[in-house]
């Protein structure tokens, strides 16, 4: 399964990619919302993207994922962050997933399989 994984914290990219790679993912890691973009249009098949809503440059979390869904309809997209769910609800795409940082790594891994059993 693979799982494009946007996050600008080197120690939450780098314990996450680790956490879901255990769990059976082929981790595409991203550190700001160009290089995101970038990766899903050079990796078709991507299940699902759990993208951090604030990354540093022009393009944010929430635009990285509205085109996600434009380009991949069925991707799953869970959205990382500290902002709160007001935020997420006027912002977030249809059939997404918001886990509030700081998260436990297995709720990392327990949302990203969930958001890819729908989409399978």
């Amino acid at each position: 399964m693979k799982l494009i994984l946007v996050e600008d914290d080197p120690f939450t990219l780098s314990c996450t990619q680790d956490a879901l790679t255990e769990a059976g993912f082929e981790v595409l890691p991203a550190v700001n919302g160009t290089d995101a973009l970038a990766l899903l249009s050079d990796t078709p098949g991507c299940l699902a993207m759990m993208v951090d809503v604030f990354l540093p440059g022009r393009v944010d979390g929430w635009e990285v994922a509205r085109r996600a869904r434009r380009d991949q309809p069925d991707i799953a997209i869970i959205y990382t962050t500290t902002a709160d769910r007001s935020e997420y609800e006027r912002q977030g795409v249809a059939r997404s997933v918001l886990l509030q940082k700081p998260y436990g790594l297995e709720h990392a891994v327990t949302a990203a399989l969930d958001a890819c059993k729908k989409v399978e």
